[in-house]
């Protein structure tokens, strides 16, 4: 009988990348230690430091990992930016987005919650990895439709906030609360809910 397969170093790093998400995401990061991590993937601590020789290098390959599968979505992005001066649109392809980012993988929001519960480091290192650079380059766009007049004066960055936190919010409460019926006051499916969100907030940013 033929000795069994070794597992290839980026394989075997995949896998512990996956299983220190899931297993993060289920009981928190002060619930999981190296060694249930090393036993979970079937190796050994030593054979987890030759891979992450910390904990930060460890949570480093997390975001790098996550950014990674979302490449696609930010591909999309790019998309979002060739919209030109049509800023509804904008906001609307933007909203949508942001609804699926939180849809496509809701253990890592998980993670990211743990995170923030518990203090941990992740939250500082995701924010400032993805989130800030993504709040920055729509506040670059946001800024230059106020600058041709299109949209009225105001703060770009909060604008840019305020819209996301406004989308991330009811995508966030969709994923905690599913037995709840969202947006009751005006029933139908989450993207007629998202496209009434966005009339109302790109309504309070009309040139008038």
């Amino acid at each position: 009988m033929p000795p069994p397969t070794r597992m290839a170093a980026p394989a075997r790093r995949e896998m512990i990348l996956e299983t220190a998400i899931r297993l993060f995401a289920e009981r928190g990061f002060r619930g999981v230690t190296t060694r249930e991590l090393a036993a979970e993937v079937g190796v050994t601590e030593p054979v987890l430091y030759q891979h992450f020789p910390s904990k930060r290098d460890l949570y480093n390959a997390l975001i790098e990992h996550k950014m990674a599968k979302s490449q696609a979505l930010y591909d999309q992005l790019d998309g979002i930016f060739s919209v030109g001066a049509d800023d509804r649109e904008f906001f609307r392809r933007l909203a949508h987005l942001i609804v699926l980012w939180h849809e496509s993988d809701p253990t890592f929001l998980r993670l990211l919650l743990h995170s923030g519960l518990e203090g941990h480091e992740l939250r500082a290192m995701f924010f400032e990895r993805m989130s800030a650079k993504f709040l920055r380059r729509i506040a670059d766009h946001i800024g230059e439709a106020i600058a041709a007049g299109r949209l009225r004066t105001a703060d770009p960055q909060l604008v840019s906030y305020a819209f996301c936190s406004m989308i991330g919010h009811y995508s966030l409460d969709r994923l905690l609360f599913p037995f709840h019926k969202l947006g009751t006051c005006s029933p139908g499916s989450s993207q007629e809910t998202v496209e009434q969100m966005v009339d109302l907030f790109f309504t309070g940013l009309e040139k008038r």
